[in-house]
């Protein structure tokens, strides 16, 4: 039974960007919100944790799966983004540009938390969470490194683009 699942679910946008690589639905299968909450879970702890990566425009959908999917939202983790040249991200956005993603934490039951000392922002890389972006929707290296010193494992990534030693990563994108 995993006690901490990750998920950056492909979420249902409606880009209509130009480009051969714009926009979530040119990268990979996006999936409806009615079918990221019935999606099948792996075995998890009763006292589990969940990282969910949402966006923006789609806030009250990732308040949705979390809920269904059987987690109390308790707090956020924000990425503030760079480009590969270490400039401050200046992204797509529906209103303003987005420098940012978030990822909400959520339980159920009561995971036991290993370090009261991360914060929900980062903005150094020293600190370690302002960090370059890479290909479209992959997530920071030291994300994963934030997640293992919150909590213990089994650890489990769902939509995952890639493997990570000691961890279960399953995904259609697994590389």
């Amino acid at each position: 039974m995993y006690k901490v699942l990750c998920a950056d679910p492909p979420w249902p946008f409606n880009d209509k960007l130009p480009g051969n690589n714009r926009g979530a639905g040119k990268n990979y299968s996006l999936l409806t919100a009615a079918e990221l909450v019935r999606f099948p879970l792996p075995p998890i702890a009763d006292d589990c944790v969940l990282f969910l990566w949402r966006v923006a425009s789609m806030q009250q959908y990732a308040l949705d799966v979390a809920r269904f999917w059987g987690f109390e939202v308790k707090s956020e983790i924000v990425w503030l983004k760079k480009t590969v040249n270490g400039n401050r991200w200046f992204g797509m956005g529906r209103t303003i540009r987005a420098e940012h993603e978030t990822c909400l934490v959520a339980t159920r039951g009561k995971p036991r938390v290993k370090s009261h000392s991360i914060r929900s922002t980062f903005v150094t890389d020293f600190e370690g969470f302002s960090a370059k972006v890479g290909r479209h929707s992959e997530k920071p290296e030291v994300f994963y490194d934030i997640v293992e010193s919150l909590f213990d494992g089994p650890y489990v990534e769902l939509f995952a683009r890639r493997q990570r030693p000691g961890w279960t990563c399953l995904g259609d994108q697994v590389a």
